[in-house]
This record gives structure tokens, sequence and C-alpha cells, in this order.
């Protein structure tokens, strides 16, 4: 009866946050970004020539190669329906799933009362609703990498997990951070005291995570070589970002976008070589621009606020001008003043809960955090509140850990 009770309540939480969802898509629409829109765009050339993205005869054209799962997704709901709201639909669902998945990955690490604080803080998250309305990458990312961690450590079906990130990877290439959390979390069982894993097992269970990995990335590759002739999984901007952003848009960067003799993988290996090219020369000013970069990245979770922004622009719910204008702020910008106090609390009682560190609690949510900001300190070429969006889940997780240190002693 206890358990039969616990499923409904998590099955009610999760329920009511995928209805607001829905609630919030059709009572506020579209919500309108520089990606999304050239997303959609995209995608309609993609229907013109009848081909997924890349479309083979562009393959010369385009610069670089953007979030294929993504602008995919978006040009088969226009293919099917002519519109963009059945997919906003299913990614309203989507996040709904993404939720109860959270639940029970939690579940499986810390217990049923610890990951029912989780759900609870990750539903009360004003930052967590109006994505949504939206056509970017990062929730249908973020769905399949709960769904293949959850597949991986809470039911033991690596192979099937590993293709899972592989189809985030598809929509944002950003799985490894993902993979080598679980990598490192499956070495931990082998050394913990109260159930030591075999090294055989751990062998294993990693070779079926990237053998699934690499399965579903030869399944997309190789498609993409049947219709371009190159073997494209992924997005390729990572390198024409910091080309640009190190070498101030020189116009040696520039160039490569025009060079319509070089295909996409072409003109990203032209920009890796011209940022090496600068980071041989400059590696003092690329590592003393971290810290900037690691500040933009987690100052603020403002973006989706925008949903509910009257004019659906960034500006005004941005974090200049809620201090310029505060306290004569309209509601969606007291909506974000909301959701940036909840932001920090989350960002504090993070950092609180490991005071109490303990490895098998703490492991898999900090190294997720600590990957993924390293590798956004790496590779990143700027500082973005978008970029964060993919931890905010494990700092829920540590936030949860300490919110029950609390409760334990009340």
């Amino acid at each position: 009866m206890f358990r039969l009770s616990q499923r409904k309540s998590v099955m009610a939480v999760v329920a009511t946050f995928t209805l607001l969802q829905l609630a919030v898509l059709f009572l506020f629409g579209y919500t309108s970004y520089d990606d999304s829109d050239s997303y959609i765009s995209i995608a309609r050339e993609c229907i013109a020539n009848g081909e997924p993205y890349p479309v083979s005869s562009l393959i010369n054209e385009i610069p670089f190669l953007w979030n294929v799962g993504a602008i995919n997704a978006v040009a088969a709901s226009l293919a099917l329906t002519g519109s963009i709201m059945p997919l906003m639909v299913v990614y309203s669902l989507l996040k709904g799933l993404t939720a109860l998945l959270f639940y029970l990955l939690s579940k499986h690490l810390f217990g049923h009362r610890t990951a029912m604080v989780c759900l609870l803080l990750y539903v009360l998250y004003p930052a967590n609703y109006g994505e949504s309305t939206t056509v970017l990458s990062e929730l249908p990312f973020m769905f399949f990498i709960m769904l293949g961690m959850w597949l991986a450590l809470a039911r033991n079906y690596y192979f099937l997990g590993g293709l899972m990130f592989a189809m985030a990877n598809w929509f944002r290439p950003m799985s490894l951070v993902f993979i080598a959390t679980v990598i490192i979390y499956l070495v931990y069982q082998k050394f913990r005291s109260e159930a030591p894993a075999s090294v055989h097992k751990i062998l294993k269970r990693t070779g079926a995570l990237l053998t699934g990995y690499g399965l579903m990335i030869c399944v997309i590759g190789f498609s993409s070589m049947h219709r371009t002739g190159l073997f494209l999984y992924q997005a390729k901007t990572g390198w024409m970002n910091l080309a640009d952003f190190y070498t101030n848009n020189s116009q040696e960067s520039l160039t490569v976008r025009d060079r319509t003799d070089w295909n996409v993988a072409q003109k990203d290996s032209a920009w890796c070589s011209i940022f090496m090219e600068w980071l041989k020369d400059h590696p003092g000013e690329y590592i003393s621009k971290m810290p900037q970069k690691i500040a933009e990245t987690y100052v603020s979770d403002n973006v989706n606020m925008c949903a509910f922004a009257p004019d659906k622009r960034y500006t005004t719910v941005s974090m200049k001008t809620l201090i310029d204008l505060f306290p004569r702020l309209i509601p969606a910008q007291w909506f974000t003043f909301l959701n940036l106090v909840f932001y920090y609390l989350l960002l504090l009682t993070a950092l609180a809960s490991l005071w109490r560190f303990k490895w098998k609690s703490h492991l898999l949510p900090l190294s997720c955090i600590l990957i993924g900001t390293l590798l956004l300190m790496l590779i990143g070429f700027h500082g973005d509140a978008r970029f964060h969006q993919p931890f905010m889940p494990f700092f829920i997780m540590l936030s949860s850990l300490y919110v029950m240190t609390r409760i334990k002693k009340a």
C-alpha cells in the first residue's frame, strides 16, 4: 500500500508538471530565439530540397553543421503537419517524462524520500517552464541524457543507455560528459566497500555502453554519408566559434565561410587550424578568459523566462534590465526575479551539501557538473546562461541532499 501511495504521489506531480507545460505552451505560444528561428528556416530549406539535414546539394554552401537532430525534428514536424506546434507539444510531453526519469534516477541513487525532494524542487523551479515553447536543442537533449542514465545505472541496460546517449548527442554534442560520468561511477563501484563490483563486470558494462553509443553514431553517420559523402553525426560549430571569438573575427576566419570549394568538414578543419595557430601564440590570453566564461555561464538562469515576456525578448528579462529597472518591474520581470532567487538558493544549497560529502551520494551529480564545466571552460568560446542548463538537474540533486540533512535535524 505504501509503495502504491508513493507511485501515485509521483505520478500526480509529474502529470501536473506536464499539464502545466502544455498550459504554458498554449497560453504564451512560440518563443522566438535566433537559434530556433534559424532551425525553422533551415528545416524549410530541407523540405524544399526533399532531404533531411544536411542537404547533400548544399554541403559546400553551408558554412557549418548545426545541431542535426534539432533541425531534423523541426523539419519532420513541418513536413508532416505544416506547423511546429505538434513538435512543441511533443517537447512538453518529453519535459514531463524528463521529470519522471529524474525522479527514477534520483531514487536509484538516494532512495524515495530524497528523490521526492529532487522531483519537487525540479517542478517548482520556474526556469523549468517555458522551455517547450521553442524548438531549441536543450530539452530533447536532456530527455535522452536522463533516459540513458536511468537505463544504464538504474536498469543495467548499458547498451540501450549508450544508444540514448548517441541520440542526445545528435541533438547537442555534449553526451561525452555524461558517458564519462557513468564510467567514473562504474569504477567507483569497484572500490566501494559495501558491494564491490568485479573488474570484469565494469569492463563488460562500459563496453556495452560504448558499443551502444558507437553503433548509433554509425547509424547516423553512415546514413549521412550515403547522402552527402561525409560521415556526419553531430554539430560542427565548435572550431568556428573558437576561431571567430579568439581571433576577433579575423579576415582569415571569416573567409572560410565563403569557400564553396570546401565542404563543412573541410571548413571545420580550417577553423581548427586557425584556432590552434592562435592558441600557440596566445596561451595566456586563452587561460585568462576562463574565469569570465564560467562567471557568464553561471551568473543567471533567465533564458527560459523569455517565454513569459510580452515581447519574448531576452533583453526584457536579462540581469542588466532587472538591475536597471528594479523595483519597477513588470510581472514577467518579477517572475524572473523570483526565478533568480530560486536559482541562487539551489546553487548555495548544492555547495552547502558538499560540507557532508559522501562518495556514494555526491559522486555522480558532482562529476556531471565538474566535467561539464571543465568542458565549457576549455572549448566554450564565451559564457552563456544556456550552457549550464544540462547541469541543473544535478545541482538540484546536490541541493536535495542538503535539504534532507536539514529535514533530519528538524
